[in-house]
């Protein structure tokens, strides 16, 4: 069984059932573990590794940080299109919990581990350059078919 049928199937059985969100999940994974592998190699034993460490951790930090979000939005809101009472305000209490926790993450990894802004904020922006690759493969798909 091949790795992305692996993770398509570990992703159903977690409840993501529409095929485009557990793509999207499943590619926000690999980014996440891909700059978890990134840090773990930057704090090797190389001479660059010194100055390229920490930036590292932050950029992991970050996409991990984002992958979580991600995950639980990307969970909800499967749910959330059939739901016919209460969706605006279950939707408007998760957004503003998922991002007070957010924000007390990254104060303290800013404040406290004195992480890189800049490089958090490339960690996050993993999610966005997932969702960009994904829009583009899903238009390129269907201009092929066309």
């Amino acid at each position: 069984m091949k790795t992305n049928q692996k993770i398509e199937s570990f992703l159903r059985r977690r409840g993501f059932t529409h095929p485009d969100v557990r793509c999207l999940v499943r590619n926000q994974l690999y980014l996440a573990a891909g700059a978890c592998v990134f840090a773990v190699m930057a704090t090797g034993s190389a001479l660059w590794a010194h100055a390229l460490a920490p930036w590292a951790m932050a950029f992991a930090a970050g996409a991990l940080l984002i992958t979580f979000n991600f995950w639980s939005l990307a969970k909800f809101g499967q749910h959330l299109v059939y739901m016919r009472k209460g969706a605006i305000m279950s939707l408007l209490i998760r957004f503003y919990f998922r991002l007070l926790l957010t924000g007390v993450a990254l104060y303290g990894l800013i404040a406290y581990c004195n992480f890189s802004t800049i490089a958090l904020l490339a960690g996050l922006s993993t999610v966005v350059a997932n969702a960009i690759f994904w829009g583009v493969a899903g238009l390129r798909q269907k201009v092929k078919e066309a």
